[in-house]
């Protein structure tokens, strides 16, 4: 207990006196505690990213979590009235995708379908509840089709993207956090025929790892929860393969 408190002391002096900065070094943490030894600043910071206060970028480059930091996810109005009838209703759940990576867009829709996970067992209720406050409650399966049938009639009613789960593994405080938040935008993007452009998806991801906010591991891990982690490794992985590899996969898959 003593060392999660001078955990979490150490973390809020980083954030305190480093607020602002998207990135910091090493350096500058031995700068802000100069007594204490380089060993003990090393464990320090393992600590910090082993229990997700801080993300480590490559070495001795890290950037504040945004799920401890001050860029904590602020959900947009629609998606604020919709986590706020479910919790009024004590549903679990939690919203992914496209509202939690709005602000590593270049071109942000007008109007674009929520994604949401609720547990199985409570999906008509769900339903209900949504439906029930002008919300349009949409199958997965569905998606492509009823979004151009309410574009095309004008039908300005959010729609609401409802998948059903039973984990909850990667998301904290009915949010998901950024990997899942991706991997679920990608699925239904390339699944479900999600109306956001391809190039639109590649441009989120080079803003997540561009500025340091995505763990290549942790997605890949929330990816095999989807049964997509072939795809989500290959993206993540994807400045590592050589062209020739590029093109003999294309060989392989054209011969098929």
């Amino acid at each position: 207990m003593e060392r999660t408190s001078a955990l979490e002391k150490m973390y809020n002096r980083i954030e305190q006196e480093l607020e602002g900065q998207i990135t910091f070094y090493s350096e500058d943490i031995r700068n802000l505690f100069p007594k204490m030894k380089n060993a003990t600043i090393y464990w320090y910071l393992c600590k910090l990213v082993e229990k997700g206060y801080i993300n480590r970028i490559r070495k001795g480059v890290y950037t504040i979590n945004e799920w401890k930091g001050k860029s904590k996810v602020v959900l947009f109005a629609a998606a604020q009235d919709v986590a706020l009838l479910l919790d009024e209703a004590g549903f679990n759940y939690y919203i992914s995708g496209a509202d939690i990576l709005l602000k590593y867009m270049q071109h942000v829709p007008e109007q674009y379908p929520l994604i949401l996970f609720a547990e199985k067992a409570a999906r008509e209720e769900v339903e209900r509840v949504l439906g029930g406050a002008g919300f349009q409650v949409i199958e997965p399966v569905k998606l492509k089709e009823q979004y151009e049938t309410s574009f095309l009639s004008g039908d300005e009613k959010t729609q609401v993207v409802l998948y059903v789960t039973e984990n909850f593994e990667f998301c904290e405080d009915n949010i998901a956090t950024t990997e899942k938040a991706f991997v679920d935008l990608y699925f239904a993007v390339t699944r479900n025929g999600y109306p956001l452009a391809l190039q639109e998806l590649a441009r989120i991801y080079r803003n997540l790892v561009r500025l340091g906010n995505i763990d290549r591991k942790r997605m890949i891990k929330a990816a095999e929860k989807r049964s997509i982690q072939y795809d989500i490794r290959f993206i993540a992985e994807s400045k590592f393969i050589t062209e020739q590899a590029l093109m003999f996969v294309d060989i392989l898959r054209r011969e098929e």
